[in-house]
This record gives C-alpha cells, sequence and structure tokens, in this order.
C-alpha cells in the first residue's frame, strides 16, 4: 500500500491539537524516554488489587466462633463446617481454598480491622481516601503516585515506571512528574492498521516514525510531541514481544480479573521495569442477594492471586513480588432485608508473597461494641502502607505520608 504523508496524519490533528495544548503530559512521556529491562532479583515489585465496591470482611475472613456472628446474619451467615478455619476463632471464605493454601505455607498476612478515624461511607470519598491516603483533605496525587514521584531520579524506570491493568488510572498512580500507561489489552496498545493487507502495520509504522522524526510545525512543545509519539511506539512494540515470549501451563480463572493477573505475569516474567501494577475486581457492593455475588467474587480472588504466585513461583521470580487487596470500605454487620449488607467501615487486608511473615495481624474486631452498627477500626490503613513503603519498597515512607505510622512486620 501507499503511504501518504496526508493520508497518515490526517486522522491524527484532532489528536494533535490536544496534545500540543497539555505540556505537562508531554513533559511526562518525553522524559521516560528509556525502556529497560527488570535484572531479576535486584527489584521489589507490589501489586495491587482493588476489590471495587466494599468487599464484606466479615463474609471474607469469617468470625465464626465469635458471638453475636450468627445472630446478626440469619440468612447471610457461613456455617461452621463451610468455613476454612484459620484458628478456633476466625476462618475463610469457603471458596478461597487458594488462599488458605497460601496462608498455611506462611505466605499470606491477614491485617484485621483496617480503617481510619470517621470514615466514609461514599463510594466516590472512601476510595478516594483509600487511593491518596489523605482522609482530611482532596489529593491530586495518589500514595504510590507520590512514590513514583519520589523515585522519579531513578534510571531504571524507564517508559513503564508502574502499569495499570485497567481503562482508566486510578488516583493511587496519580503523580505529578511520572506518567504510568493504561493498558488494559495489550491488542489496543499498538499502531492499529488494516488486517486485509498482510504488510500494512510495517508500512505504516515505518511512514509514521519517520513522519515523526521529520515532523516541523512552528508549534509550542513539538519536540516535545515527537518524543512522546516515538516513545509510545517503542513501548508498544517492546511490550508485544514481551508478552509474545512468556509461556506457562498455569490455568488462571476465566474473566477480565483472571486475564489481568496473567497479563501482569507476562510482564513481569518477560522483564518489564514497572516498581507497581494495579489490577481491579468489580462487583463488591453487594446490597441484595450477597451469599452468591461474594462467593463468586472471593472464588475468582482466591483462585487468580493462587495461579499467579503459582505462575511466579515456576518462573523463579515470586521472591520478586508482593500483592496487596484493598476495599474502599467493609459492610455493616448486620444483614438488610434484601439479603444483603450496607455500607460499613473497617475491612481485612491481604498480603501475600513468599517474602510475608505470614499470620494474622491484629484482633478481630467486636461484633457487639460496635460504631453506630460499624466495625471499629483497629489497624489505621496508611499503617498498612507505611509498612509497605518501608520495608519493601525501601523508601522513607513519612516522605510519602506525611507523618510516622505504625510499622507492621508482616514483610
Amino acid at each position: 500500500m501507499n503511504i501518504s504523508r496526508r493520508n497518515l496524519i490526517k486522522v491524527g490533528l484532532g489528536a494533535l491539537t490536544y496534545y500540543l495544548s497539555a505540556p505537562q503530559f508531554l513533559l511526562l512521556a518525553a522524559g521516560a524516554s528509556e525502556i529497560t529491562p527488570r535484572t531479576i532479583g535486584k527489584s521489589k515489585i507490589l501489586v495491587i488489587i482493588q476489590l471495587s465496591g466494599g468487599n464484606d470482611g466479615l463474609n471474607t475472613v469469617i468470625p465464626y466462633g465469635i458471638g453475636n456472628y450468627y445472630q446478626a446474619r440469619p440468612s447471610l451467615a457461613i456455617k461452621p463446617d463451610q468455613v476454612l478455619p484459620l484458628t478456633n476463632e476466625i476462618g475463610l471464605n469457603p471458596n478461597m481454598q487458594g488462599l488458605a493454601n497460601l496462608y498455611k505455607e506462611g505466605k499470606l498476612a491477614i491485617l484485621q480491622a483496617v480503617g481510619y478515624e470517621n470514615a466514609n461511607r461514599s463510594h466516590f470519598r472512601s476510595i478516594e481516601i483509600w487511593q491518596t491516603a489523605e482522609p482530611n483533605k482532596i489529593c491530586n496525587t495518589g500514595w504510590l503516585g507520590r512514590y513514583l514521584d519520589h523515585v522519579n531520579g531513578d534510571k531504571s524506570m524507564g517508559l513503564f515506571p508502574s502499569v495499570n491493568v485497567e481503562s482508566t488510572l486510578p488516583a493511587t498512580l496519580a503523580a505529578n512528574n511520572v506518567m504510568v500507561p493504561s493498558v488494559s489489552n495489550i491488542n489496543d496498545f499498538r499502531f492499529k492498521t488494516d488486517p486485509r493487507y498482510y504488510n500494512d502495520h510495517k508500512a505504516q509504522l515505518k511512514a509514521f516514525n519517520e513522519i515523526y522524526k521529520q515532523f516541523d510545525l512552528n508549534r509550542p512543545n513539538i519536540d516535545l510531541l515527537r518524543e512522546a509519539g516515538l516513545n509510545a511506539n517503542e513501548a508498544s512494540d517492546y511490550l508485544r514481544r514481551v508478552v509474545s515470549t512468556y509461556k506457562s501451563n498455569v490455568k488462571y480463572p476465566n474473566g477480565k480479573f483472571g486475564s489481568g493477573l496473567q497479563f501482569i505475569a507476562q510482564m513481569i516474567v518477560g522483564g518489564v521495569n514497572a516498581k507497581i501494577f494495579n489490577v481491579s475486581l468489580d462487583g463488591f457492593d453487594t446490597h441484595t442477594n450477597q451469599l452468591v455475588t461474594q462467593n463468586n467474587l472471593l472464588k475468582q480472588l482466591s483462585a487468580g492471586i493462587s495461579a499467579f504466585h503459582e505462575d511466579l513461583q515456576n518462573h523463579q521470580i515470586a521472591d520478586d513480588v508482593l500483592i496487596m487487596t484493598f476495599s474502599e470500605f467493609g459492610r455493616r454487620v448486620a444483614e438488610n432485608g434484601g439479603r444483603g449488607t450496607d455500607h460499613g467501615t473497617a475491612e481485612p487486608l491481604f498480603i501475600v508473597g513468599n517474602k510475608v511473615k505470614g499470620g494474622i495481624y491484629g484482633d478481630h474486631p467486636s461484633l457487639k461494641n460496635l460504631d453506630e452498627g460499624d466495625l471499629k477500626y483497629k489497624i489505621d490503613f496508611r499503617s498498612a502502607y507505611a509498612s509497605i513503603l518501608d520495608r519493601w519498597l525501601s523508601v522513607d515512607a513519612k516522605q510519602i505520608l506525611g507523618r510516622a505510622y505504625d510499622i507492621i512486620p508482616f514483610v
């Protein structure tokens, strides 16, 4: 096919005008001008799993041996003989066998009753609080975005300082000086061409790169635009090459969450030098018919994490990876009239990895001494963040979170 300069850039003129008016984006993109493979064993990776909607902690880490659970939930409570016991008082949901096995292996830490003072029960505000680590003010950067800004001088970050495996970047990764790519589908993260013509991709990509190298407009930021465009193509090709080398016999659960975790495994195995990966599992806002919905979601969560860990273990890189789950809030103690639960407060967090000091951290919250029907938190969520920043990512957590918090020794 003949590729003309006019035809190739015709569709992109609208985007060109937009990007020329967005110098901050261009500065971030152009500044990340290298792709540096990760050195196995010499860098630490954090995988964040967001349980969107507000996961019910009481039917996740079940207080089957603690009074009031069965009274508060006559139709939702999990029967004692179905629980996967961890102690003689608490156990895991019966659909979480994979995580139960990891607990037995000492690779799962459970943080109980995690939350913050005067908890917000709005989805939008509460998730913002968890993502920015700022309960008392609106903040335009996330706690891990600030971490990325803090280590921005690290030359090894390159074009993939972090990867968001979702369509929209969460506030968690919002940064001032680092651009985090969102790649929810590897097939969409590429230069789109006509599949009817075998050589179309190569021809158009060659033309695009030549045009960008020679592009000349008397407009501000044109050099940054040129560099950003070339970097984007380089990143796309690099990521596709990395993914193509991945081989695994591990069976991931079907669906978006399982494929997202497998994509992260592909990138880690292939040497993508990202420090943080983000993925989510949606659907936890269980106001009605909770049992079926949550049980299915917890099965996906447990099977997905178990498969992901096995995959990394088989590739001998599991020591480099730490996994953390969180949700915007837990649910109320008592079930509602729709056989579901409403927005609550404190929740359990899971930390998974070979380097984790497994076990249960903190006491299970009282089911009698409540805060207007909700669990009282015992562990400040920023202590979990501080522990990861300090002990896993090796930075001074105070510089990221603004003050010191108790360190929990799960790493």
